[in-house]
């Protein structure tokens, strides 16, 4: 069973959130304040932080295990919230286990397989393994909005994932192919992007809105890949605001625009 953590009242509305490579539940800790009304479940996933030691092996293996912490931590269909590899693993969850969610947000990653050559492939090698380092992983997290270092490493000072966790998590989300399988999505899905993602990540917004049957896409203007951490409170409003049917708030801006 993955490491998982519950907040909030029982009766609460139930969200899960999956949080991005390299770091563990405990990247969401700025946010869950604002959501005081809410029963949120935080799980790590395999591979990292409390996790570590179920290994990675899929996005499909890892939705799985999602499943079976919802299965046996919530009563009902749930809110999935995802960010990075959070929200590859999500959809993936969508797909395989269509019973258990109601609503999904995801935010940033990309509709189909990103190009790089055999360079490119090296390099994501090589900083893989430099997250070894503390100082480098410091400045990731810093680099993603985040004042708080301490995030992606654990409390002895280690890395929340392996150098080799990582590595196949980037290969795995460059060659991602989420396009197959969304007409089959079920849940009514939000599908974000900051102002400054990657190219790909931005203009699979669009694809997602108009494969997945009910789906809405929106950008966070001026934000970056971890906006999460740059604007907790927004994400918190859009996350209560989507699960509850309301209207998205107005600092977002449409994908279209």
């Amino acid at each position: 069973m993955l490491h998982h953590v519950q907040s909030g009242p029982p009766d609460g509305a139930p969200i899960v959130f999956l949080h991005g490579a390299s770091f563990d539940g405990r990247m969401w800790g700025g946010m869950l304040p604002f959501l005081p009304d809410c029963r949120c479940l935080v799980v790590d996933l395999p591979g990292h932080g409390r996790s570590a030691g179920v290994h990675f092996t899929s996005f499909d293996e890892a939705a799985d295990g999602v499943a079976a912490v919802v299965r046996r931590s919530a009563h009902g269909k749930v809110t999935i919230v995802g960010i990075s590899m959070g929200s590859y693993v999500g959809l993936r969850l969508l797909v395989r286990h269509p019973d258990l969610v109601g609503h999904a947000v995801f935010s940033g990653f990309q509709s189909g397989p990103i190009a790089m050559g055999r360079s490119m492939r090296a390099v994501m090698a090589v900083s893989s393994w430099m997250m070894n380092f503390k100082a480098v992983r410091e400045n990731m997290v810093r680099s993603m909005g985040s004042s708080d270092v301490g995030l992606v490493s654990t409390l002895d000072g280690k890395p929340n994932a392996s150098a080799a966790t990582t590595r196949h998590v980037g290969r795995l989300a460059m060659d991602f192919d989420a396009r197959p399988d969304l007409p089959k999505v079920a849940a009514r899905t939000l599908v974000l992007a900051g102002e400054k993602e990657h190219p790909a990540i931005r203009q699979s917004l669009a694809v997602f809105e108009r494969s997945i049957p009910s789906c809405v896409s929106a950008i966070a203007p001026g934000m970056g890949h971890g906006w999460i951490a740059q604007a907790p409170e927004l994400f918190a409003r859009t996350v209560h605001a989507w699960m509850s049917d309301s209207s998205l708030p107005s600092a977002l801006l449409p994908a279209d625009r």
